[in-house]
């Protein structure tokens, strides 16, 4: 869902009002081609991005990702690591920098923590600085996430089902001085199944549903659904929608993608079908990764 908001940049700018901040997406390719499901996603890269608190139920010990982002004129760059400690903990950091044209340079730096409880339960929390560096001013801000997310095992529905559902409230904060930017404020939540239909054979469907509260101007409601096709643990197929009940600033698209997994590497893919008329048009990422 977060790839929705570099939307907002675009907009503001072809409108030619005072921008609100910069604000952010989420590089995964797994997740944007899952229509935008970031909420319940597993096995992806940036899960600092996406929801720190199901990171909670990676088999993974340390994981380094980095992500390509592509919309127009706009490039998006990111990398994160994950690493586990004390078995139940896990430490996230992050780099992104994005919109380098016209003397713009924004970047951010995140750094999170996630802690299973018990089974069944995580938690996650994200601080973010943000240093805007735009042709005419800076300004510079700091903000949190919190999440949570539940995975439990389904003993009589499918083989080897899992049901999962995460909620995330994402821009608590402000800036450090007077500017007319105003941080993003939104509340995400999301469910996902995924079941082995053979040894061989596995699906994923999932659903999210956020709302922006700030800025005003973008006040509305947005719902993803994306489906994911496992092969032998090796080949991933993905397919997605996204709806946006305000299209001047989150429109509505279709998505694909596809993944690689061999031994500890990781690579996605994924692409966007939006209106031309759309900051989607012809939108594209790619996400590379190490599983250790």
């Amino acid at each position: 869902m977060k790839q929705l908001i570099s939307t907002l940049i675009f907009c503001i700018s072809q409108l030619g009002a005072h921008a609100q901040e910069s604000l952010f997406l989420s590089p995964d390719a797994k997740s944007m081609g899952m229509g935008g499901v970031t909420m319940t996603t597993l096995s992806a890269s940036h899960a600092l991005y996406n929801n720190a608190a199901m990171a909670a139920f990676s088999t993974s010990p340390l994981q380094i990702s980095s992500s390509y982002y592509k919309q127009g004129d706009y490039d998006f760059y990111s990398v994160t690591g994950t690493g586990r400690f004390r078995q139940n903990n896990l430490a996230h950091i992050g780099w992104r920098q994005y919109l380098r044209e016209k003397g713009n340079n924004d970047k951010s730096v995140d750094m999170g923590y996630t802690r299973r409880i018990g089974t069944d339960w995580g938690i996650g929390i994200v601080a973010r600085y943000t240093h805007l560096k735009r042709y005419d001013e800076k300004a510079n801000s700091l903000a949190f996430d919190l999440s949570a997310a539940w995975s439990h095992p389904l003993e009589n529905i499918g083989s080897y089902s899992t049901l999962r559902v995460g909620a995330k409230v994402a821009g608590i904060g402000g800036y450090f001085q007077h500017t007319d930017y105003e941080l993003p404020v939104n509340c995400s939540a999301g469910i996902a199944w995924d079941t082995y239909l053979t040894d061989a054979h596995e699906i994923t469907i999932g659903t999210d549903f956020g709302y922006f509260f700030n800025p005003s101007v973008v006040h509305g409601f947005q719902w993803s659904i994306g489906a994911e096709y496992n092969l032998m643990q090796f080949f991933q197929f993905r397919a997605g929608y996204h709806y946006g009940d305000r299209r001047r600033y989150y429109p509505c698209y279709t998505s694909v993608g596809a993944g690689v997994r061999f031994l500890h590497l990781r690579l996605d893919f994924a692409y966007l079908f939006a209106g031309r008329d759309t900051a989607f048009h012809n939108t594209y990422s790619f996400s590379f990764g190490l599983d250790f």
